[in-house]
């Protein structure tokens, strides 16, 4: 049985950036047969978040996003080839190798 992967998704407002990289993610990652919950949040909340249940990533769709108060190990990559589609199989293997599923 394969592991759930928890993922992050942040932009502003937790509305239409985020959703959009969700909707979008879920799909190619079901291409991929990885099994993911992905949870959308404000920007503000994330550092909230991670300390209550912590991701394997955090998807940044917001321009002007700190890393303070985040765990350095934690990655966290820009969700902009999801909103453009530009870079996304790339994106997509970045997205494996940090989940540990680059098979």
């Amino acid at each position: 049985m394969n592991k759930k992967h928890l993922i992050y998704v942040a932009c502003g407002s937790a509305a239409a950036s985020a959703n959009l990289v969700k909707y979008r993610l879920t799909d190619l990652l079901k291409k991929e047969n990885l099994d993911v919950e992905i949870v959308t949040m404000r920007v503000s909340e994330v550092v909230g978040n991670v300390k209550s249940k912590r991701p394997e990533l955090v998807i940044i769709t917001a321009g002007g996003f700190s890393r303070e108060g985040l765990p350095e190990d934690l990655p966290v990559l820009s969700g902009l080839p999801l909103m453009t589609m530009v870079g996304v199989q790339d994106f997509i293997k970045k997205i494996k190798e940090i989940l540990g599923e680059n098979k």
